[in-house]
């Protein structure tokens, strides 16, 4: 019997440093996926050329863009990088972010245009809109605020568009 109770004991202590082993492993091969996954993220890759990849900042020698950490790559709503959305779909993000800061910059006093549907050129050229005061000073407005006069989008109905003025190659803010 006592025979029998150490073979037994012998047999279950394998076992449990069997198991102990196969654990340890399972637990290496996590940390090492891990740890690979936080190498790919510490690539730089280039957002038009996905092909292009560097392990520090720098540009692609394809298009001269910047190179940016593939973890920080503009992704399209359905988490693919920019680069793989069509130009319809480019455009259309571009749309909503610009409507999203001229709402960021009109909230923040920086956009003050002077048409009812405000202009997006001020908005890429200067990140502000001054056109509204520029036009109750006397001052030329931008072309696209122009035009929107013309088409009779003004906000003020006390203007008339006959007096808005524009300087198409001169504008400046």
């Amino acid at each position: 019997m006592n025979r029998i109770n150490s073979i037994v004991v012998a047999v279950f202590i394998a076992f449990l440093a069997f198991s102990v082993s196969l654990y340890a492993q399972e637990q290496k091969k996590k940390n090492d996926h891990a740890t690979h996954q936080n190498q790919q993220n510490d690539l730089y890759t280039c957002e038009m050329h996905q092909d292009v990849k560097s392990d520090k900042p720098g540009t692609c020698p394809k298009c001269g863009m910047n190179l940016v950490l593939a973890s920080e790559q503009v992704k399209n709503a359905q988490g693919q990088p920019a680069a793989k959305l069509s130009p319809a779909e480019k455009i259309k993000q571009a749309k909503r972010l610009l409507s999203e800061a001229t709402g960021q910059l009109t909230r923040e006093g920086k956009y003050k245009c002077c048409i009812e549907v405000p202009c997006n050129q001020c908005a890429l050229d200067h990140q502000s809109c001054p056109c509204y005061e520029d036009l109750k000073a006397g001052k030329p407005v931008c072309p696209e605020c122009y035009g929107g006069w013309q088409r009779g989008e003004g906000r003020d109905k006390k203007i008339k568009p006959s007096d808005v003025k524009t300087e198409f190659s001169k504008h400046k803010h």
